[in-house]
């Protein structure tokens, strides 16, 4: 049996392998293509709010595709690993396979964005967020990690809750998606909206801007620990509250065990 829960680990693993990298791939190539200064949207459409809209809808789609049923039949789909350890807070997910899926996702954000530059060239390295203009305002430098964390927290919570209200859990997918999408158009001006270690990791990393980059690695980890850990003292946390989504396959029909979501 063990064996057996290794594989099951092993080859979700690969999945948020994979599709953290289409993710990634995604975005920079969403990035060049919308917010660049030369890319032809830029004169098209001269509101940035707009083209970062744009972006925004882009990843929030993809995110709530990967929480459908019919992609969770193969997949966990966190692509970030603040919803891997924010589950597992929860008790929704086996902490064998943190580091896993943790890994998986800091190889797949490289390797997307790896090939992202191999397609696009330098003007790819504009994938990388950075703390916008407004960054220094009335909360000084503390802005950029308390609102990510504080977003990361949302929708954990958010996660959490939801399932509980049956209108709410069908339409989880679509939240969790326009969670994101909000998340990167409202913290776009001051954090560079990134909330997901992910996100961020891969654009950093080979554009060389890391200057902040472990304000975005730890920032929304601790988020969805904070948020965890209020959702469980809170005492309405529910055997089975939580939906099958994202758990690994052979947790998604042992009552004994809550269920996970993505974000």
């Amino acid at each position: 049996m063990a064996t057996q829960h290794g594989a099951f680990t092993l080859r979700q693993a690969c999945w948020e392998l994979v599709l953290t990298a289409a993710l990634l791939l995604l975005v920079v190539t969403a990035v060049r293509w919308l917010l660049v200064a030369d890319s032809p949207a830029v004169a098209a459409v001269p509101d940035p709010t707009l083209r970062l809209t744009a972006v925004a809808l882009v990843v929030g789609a993809v995110i709530a595709l990967v929480m459908s049923p019919a992609l969770q039949r193969v997949t966990a789909g966190h692509l970030n690993p603040a919803v891997t350890v924010g589950l597992w807070a929860l008790r929704a997910f086996p902490g064998r396979a943190v580091l896993p899926f943790v890994a998986a996702q800091l190889v797949g954000s490289a390797l997307g964005t790896f090939l992202g530059r191999a397609v696009w060239g330098p003007a790819a390295d504009a994938a990388a967020v950075a703390p916008g203009e407004a960054w220094h305002g009335a909360w000084g430098g503390a802005a950029v990690p308390a609102l990510e964390a504080a977003a990361m927290a949302a929708m954990t919570l958010l996660a959490a809750y939801a399932p509980g209200v049956p209108r709410l859990a069908r339409a989880l997918p679509l939240l969790m998606g326009g969670s994101v999408a909000a998340a990167i158009v409202g913290l776009g001006p001051v954090t560079g909206g990134s909330v997901n270690p992910a996100r961020q990791f891969g654009p950093a990393l080979l554009s060389g801007h890391t200057a902040h980059l472990a304000t975005y690695l730890v920032a929304p980890v601790l988020g969805a620990l904070l948020a965890a850990g209020a959702y469980l003292i809170s005492g309405r946390r529910r055997r089975r509250a939580l939906p099958e989504h994202c758990a690994l396959p052979e947790h998604r029909a042992r009552p004994e065990l809550p269920q996970a979501t993505a974000g």
